[in-house]
């Protein structure tokens, strides 16, 4: 048994005395400092070594290092002279890297059974006062439009205060700045177009009064990204509960409903927001073009020239006008053709007319704003010129549609 006891000490000894030998390196730039870059190949040997991984003592002494390669900054800083601010924030970030890789070692239970936290109130002590440069740091990366390390340094401030090493600072109940770091790796994400991850911290994200309309808009785009209409649907319909007066909620929700063939859905929308503004031009325009969808042409006119009267630079207004009149003749000319026989072709085909010429300056206004959206007011244009016997007009129509039909040819 003397035996046993013997050779456990002596193999203790010598694991102890090759840790000592092999973290050399480490206590050696403790004291005298240097270069962190060049240090930490010899790091990252040392937590590869299946003797020294799972040793607390490590990870403390990498801690330790960052920390003397951040105090040269910190000096820089406190005499008011130039420093490395990227460097400055790197080490922060290394300090706090290791003192929790080392408090997780640390909570490795012993031989027996038990946990002896050796190390908890070394590591706490050593980085505790810098946890507000994690925050400093998310801002200084953000504004840099560096995301990758904006998230990087969000990450760690919101998940530091999640681990068992700062309970006892209780962060995530004392820091008032929890939400907008939440929110700022929220921002982050979306800006790298890293869709899925946008939605790691919402429950604190959401917590950030002055960002709920962004909240909302980062969530919908990436929802809808990542091919989840429902949720993109849902988030733009929370987002107008919270936000009714913000546009993007409203133009991108009547686009969906319009693209999904949603008109009531796209009219009732509209028509909640003229509740709350009778004046709002783009509301306006909206439900107009949602009419014209629901081919309620007499409605689409009349609210349309509303539009122009108070805004005759609204181009499509002026489109819409003229294709409802346009829309309603070649229904009823449409309708007529098979019985020219009839007693009411003549009065028919003369409403047609009549329609068309009422459906002409207005397309002949649209064309002369937008001269290169042919596909739109050419059809209607060549049509209306064909039935009204405007010969010229219609010739001049006609070489567009050539021309157009001989440029998709060589396409």
């Amino acid at each position: 048994m003397k035996c046993k006891i013997c050779l456990l000490v002596l193999l203790f000894t010598v694991i102890t005395l090759h840790a000592r030998k092999d973290y050399k390196p480490l206590r050696t730039y403790i004291k005298n400092g240097g270069a962190i870059a060049q240090l930490l190949p010899t790091i990252q040997s040392l937590e590869s070594d299946d003797e020294l991984k799972d040793d607390p003592e490590l990870y403390y002494l990498a801690a330790q290092c960052y920390k003397k390669a951040h105090d040269v900054e910190n000096t820089k800083v406190y005499l008011k002279r130039a420093y490395d601010t990227i460097s400055f924030f790197n080490t922060t970030y290394g300090m706090f890297e290791y003192v929790l890789k080392c408090d997780q070692k640390d909570r490795i239970p012993g031989k027996n059974g038990k946990v002896k936290l050796k190390y908890r109130s070394k590591c706490y002590n050593l980085v505790i006062n810098k946890y507000p440069n994690l925050y400093n740091a998310g801002i200084f990366f953000t504004r840099k439009r560096d995301f990758a390390n904006g998230c990087k340094f969000w990450s760690m401030y919101l998940d530091a205060a999640d681990q068992p090493l700062f309970a006892k600072a209780d962060l995530k109940n004392t820091d008032s700045k929890m939400p907008r770091a939440a929110f700022w790796y929220m921002s982050c994400c979306f800006e790298k177009k890293d869709y899925k991850n946008v939605f790691k911290y919402s429950d604190l994200a959401i917590k950030d009064s002055a960002n709920t309309d962004l909240y909302y808009q980062y969530r919908a785009v990436s929802y809808a990204q990542l091919k989840d209409s429902l949720k993109y649907e849902r988030e733009l319909k929370e987002g107008m509960e919270k936000e009714p007066y913000d546009m993007f909620f409203f133009t991108n929700l009547m686009d969906y409903y319009n693209q999904t063939g949603q008109f009531g859905q796209s009219l009732a929308l509209a028509d909640s927001i003229l509740g709350l503004n009778p004046d709002k031009a783009i509301v306006k325009f909206a439900k107009a073009v949602v009419l014209y969808n629901m081919k309620n042409y007499d409605d689409c006119i009349s609210l349309s020239k509303e539009i122009l009267a108070e805004d005759s630079t609204n181009t499509d207004a002026w489109f819409y006008v003229g294709s409802s009149y346009f829309n309603q003749a070649t229904v009823i000319d449409d309708a007529i053709k098979p019985n020219i026989n009839a007693k009411s072709y003549a009065a028919n085909k003369q409403k047609v007319k009549d329609l068309f010429r009422q459906a002409m300056p207005y397309l002949e206004k649209y064309k002369m704003l937008k001269p290169d959206d042919k596909d739109r007011w050419a059809p209607q244009l060549y049509r209306l010129y064909l039935t009204l016997n405007l010969d010229k007009k219609f010739a001049e129509i006609d070489t567009v549609l050539t021309k157009q039909a001989e440029a998709q040819k060589k396409k």
